[in-house]
């Protein structure tokens, strides 16, 4: 139960948030799937309307293959140890977003508006990272917690 917790309960908060985010604004009922190439928020936005469902998959799946096994591993090392692996997933984020941001920037807008979209998606991936590792630290307060008071005795 606790590591279902820790596979399911982080993506969805952080989907969450950023479907709140995307289905709150005041484009949403005018996102097309046409504008998904254009490379500007609008188009992320209408990516993220339409494949939501493909997106939370994939983000259960890397939490299951990947970011749960390194918690575990990270979480006993010190604190020198969760700065670096912090490091590592800042700069994996940077490379996927430049990867990303790469493949659907137009050459004719110019190198600053690939700059501008790396960023942005570094941002939203660090951001969701960020809720990612704040709510499985928080999960694992709260489980700690709850076994300790398991294991005690009732004073009788």
């Amino acid at each position: 139960m606790r590591k279902f917790l820790k596979v399911l309960l982080p993506p969805l908060i952080g989907f969450t948030v950023l479907f709140i985010a995307v289905r709150y604004s005041s484009e949403y009922y005018s996102l097309r799937t046409d504008e998904m190439g254009e490379g500007t928020l609008r188009s992320f936005m209408a990516y993220y309307r339409f494949f939501w469902p493909l997106l939370f998959v994939v983000g259960l799946l890397t939490q299951v293959l990947i970011i749960v096994p390194v918690w575990y591993n990270v979480k006993v090392k010190g604190t020198g140890t969760k700065i670096t692996a912090f490091a590592i997933l800042t700069l994996i984020c940077l490379l996927f977003a430049f990867g990303v941001a790469y493949i659907i920037w137009e050459p004719r807008s110019g190198l600053y508006h690939l700059y501008r979209l790396s960023l942005f998606m570094t941002g939203v991936q660090l951001s969701y990272w960020v809720m990612n590792i704040l709510v499985m630290s928080l999960l694992n307060v709260r489980l700690e917690q709850q076994a300790e008071n398991n294991d005690t005795e009732p004073e009788a």
